[in-house]
């Protein structure tokens, strides 16, 4: 393993922030530990990446051993929408692709940038095409990870919002990776409120920066937190709030 940082920047004369980049490179012997200790592979980056590059975030992922379907979510599952897994994109799905993020990121308000399917990426996906019909309307890119399966971007046109293709799709990829003794299903960031729907599944908990935690509770706070910063001030404030709630209200103790 090598770790590596990039010092972006930082605020001394009105604030106490220093923003950091950790990253990592890992043998491909220790993915289960980078895994499980909240390192997530990155698909770009700012600067060329020679192999497989790892950031340290907060990552949320489900113990598949505690996940159970309840009834609505069995009743999700009996969709006319069809999935198949694909090693290789085809130039003709890409371009496919390409108009559902397009679709997916005007309806979420995002920057519509070019889907990044088309820039050069470490990360060799494979991919959960969704149909209806013979339409395809979305997408998840994922990794195997051997018992860790690790998903990427995902998109869904939005022309039929009954559909509700978000959770369907999820749950789909739940069953499958339970079905091909996946331990570890693996949901990528969990910051600002558009990441909360993520701890309604059986078995969620998210990476603190120094254990696992369970704690929804404490997820949903640290998420609506995110939403809430604004500008530097805020962020420059929210800090100690932060360790307050992470800690338990130690922030002021040296922590050894």
């Amino acid at each position: 393993m090598k770790i590596f940082f990039d010092h972006i920047t930082g605020k001394l004369t009105h604030h106490d922030i220093v923003y950091s980049l950790a990253l990592a490179e890992f043998n491909v012997s220790e993915y289960d530990y980078a895994l499980d200790n909240g390192w997530i592979p990155l698909s770009w980056y700012y600067t060329k990446m020679k192999k497989l590059t790892w950031l340290n975030a907060r990552t949320t992922r489900l113990l598949l051993n505690k996940f159970s379907f309840s009834k609505k979510q069995k009743y999700k599952l009996r969709s006319d929408i069809t999935f198949k897994i694909v090693d290789k994109i085809d130039e003709e799905t890409k371009k496919q692709q390409g108009d559902i993020y397009r679709k997916y990121a005007k309806h979420k308000g995002y920057d519509e940038e070019e889907f990044f399917a088309f820039r050069e990426d470490p990360i060799d996906w494979k991919t959960f095409l969704y149909y209806h019909g013979d339409k395809l309307i979305a997408f998840t890119e994922f990794y195997d990870f051997g018992k860790h399966l690790f998903t990427g971007s995902f998109a869904w046109d939005y022309e039929n919002d009954k559909l509700g293709v978000g959770t369907f799709a999820t749950l789909s990829e739940i069953k499958w990776a339970i079905d091909n003794n996946y331990e570890k299903y693996y949901l990528s960031y969990g910051y600002e409120n558009s990441s909360i729907y993520k701890s309604k599944f059986d078995g969620f908990e998210f990476w603190t920066g120094r254990e696992w935690c369970s704690d929804i509770n404490l997820f949903k706070e640290l998420c609506k937190n995110d939403s809430e910063i604004k500008t530097l001030t805020d962020l420059n404030e929210y800090q100690e709030k932060y360790f307050d709630l992470i800690l338990g209200g130690h922030s002021r103790q040296w922590i050894i």
